[in-house]
């Protein structure tokens, strides 16, 4: 299975568990809460889901990249402009579940992608799917 396709996946799956814990329940059920916040929490896990694809995704991205091209945590800290002592930056040998939810930023993968894509398109290392 492809990277993105298990991102994708798990994210439907999330949101599919989330919307039939909270219509079983009734938790935010537009009868106790209004359909206006009913509809709010729908949109804004649905929405939290679609960041957690893409920073999961980026995440992959960026390790896979930097392992290709054989890449440390502080080639990639160096490789970051601005970065604060208190961002971290993937770690290639380590690859961690909850990183990239917890850890590191958008803006330091944001910041990492693009450079890491046109290093390895120029050492002709296949594109992260």
């Amino acid at each position: 299975m492809k990277n993105k396709t298990k991102w994708l996946t798990i994210s439907i799956i999330i949101y599919i568990i989330f919307a039939i814990a909270v219509t079983a329940s009734g938790l935010v059920a537009p009868s106790n809460i209004g359909l206006a916040w009913t509809l709010f929490w729908y949109l804004a896990v649905a929405l939290f889901m679609v960041y957690f694809y893409y920073k999961n995704t980026n995440y992959d991205a960026v390790v896979y990249y930097a392992k290709q091209l054989h890449l440390t945590e502080e080639d990639l800290r160096e490789m970051v402009p601005d970065i604060k002592k208190s961002d971290d930056v993937p770690n290639p040998d380590k690859p961690n579940l909850f990183s990239p939810i917890v850890q590191v930023s958008f803006k330091v993968l944001n910041a990492l992608l693009p450079q890491l894509e046109k290093q390895a398109k120029e050492h002709q290392i296949p594109r992260f799917d």
